[in-house]
């Protein structure tokens, strides 16, 4: 009974997503465009330039119409409900190359302009969310992609699927993820937009270190990646070695040798532990750090572009 339940499911499934496919008239094979399946749902690419997120219709976030306008932010265009309500289906613009995750769990190093040029794009997103009165509370450089455009590099925000308003009473999906602020690691407290410049943080010293010994990908992700039973059954030594590494963070923001001095009076900005003094994402792009990008920014869009083959060449998809 089980089994004819599953093969049911399956097969309204697999109806729904050809039925969108046929709106957009995609020429591309269901069998073969399927680009990933994550923890929310799958993701089909239905052309060149649009692609297909579907999941279980468990809940629905509202997306402000103004957010379409943001180009760093990879919000659904159309929205379908399947004809029995069991799923939701996505359309939204199709990013060609990989997560900022990937690169980071690859170690691969920017230079200090190639990642002004990275932020500056996610800066620009979040601050139309925060802006709006909006966290996106599941962010993390899983949720970051990399695309190209007009044979440049831009990076945008992905998986609103957790997005809420800030109130009060409004917390972090997971506690522990690598990337969370010490208010929501060792209290669990309000999650709000200062929250997610902590994370900008550990984001920007991953890009420019390769990896980051206080925090990020190693202390959640590469545990979850290799096993996520392996997390379930240890969650209490993990979420200690999250809690134990945070604190370490004084140390080694006073040790930040080998990048330039406007590098570090950012990090230490996005990265302080009393919320009240880390930055916005307005004022964030309005620190040295991003000048010269924002002054010239055609000449550093080419040196992070498509001819950079240490993006590019590292990033495609696989």
């Amino acid at each position: 009974m089980y089994k004819v339940e599953n093969i049911k499911v399956l097969d309204e499934k697999k109806e729904f997503i050809q039925k969108i496919f046929r709106l957009f008239d995609s020429k591309e094979d269901l069998n073969k465009s399927l680009l990933g399946t994550g923890y929310s749902g799958s993701v089909w690419k239905i052309s060149d330039k649009l692609c297909l997120k579907v999941r279980p219709m468990t809940y629905y976030t509202e997306i402000p119409e103004n957010f379409k306008k943001c180009e760093n932010l990879c919000v659904p265009l159309k929205t379908f409900i399947s004809q029995s309500g069991k799923y939701i289906g996505f359309v939204q613009k199709y990013l060609n190359l990989q997560n900022l995750e990937y690169l980071i769990k690859n170690e691969i190093k920017l230079s200090e302009k190639q990642a002004a040029n990275v932020l500056c794009d996610i800066l620009k997103g979040l601050k139309v969310i925060h802006e709006n009165g909006y966290v996106h509370r599941d962010f993390h450089p899983g949720n970051i992609m990399l695309t190209t455009k007009d044979r440049n590099v831009m990076a945008a925000i992905i998986d609103f699927d957790e997005m809420k308003c800030t109130t009060p009473e409004t917390r972090a999906c997971f506690q522990y993820n690598g990337y969370q602020a010490p208010e929501i690691v060792f209290n669990n407290d309000i999650y709000n937009d200062k929250s997610e410049m902590f994370t900008m943080g550990i984001i920007l010293w991953e890009l420019i270190q390769g990896k980051c010994p206080f925090g990020g990908y190693n202390f959640f992700g590469k545990v979850v990646e290799e096993s996520w039973d392996k997390y379930t059954q240890n969650r209490e030594f993990y979420n200690d070695r999250v809690k134990v590494a945070l604190m370490t963070l004084p140390n080694y923001l006073g040790k930040t040798e080998g990048i330039s001095d406007e590098c570090a009076s950012l990090l230490r900005l996005l990265l302080d532990f009393n919320r009240a003094n880390r930055i916005t994402a307005k004022e964030a792009l309005k620190h040295p750090f991003f000048r010269r990008s924002l002054e010239n920014e055609y000449q550093n869009k080419t040196e992070y572009g498509i001819n950079n083959k240490n993006i590019i060449y590292m990033s495609e998809r696989e």
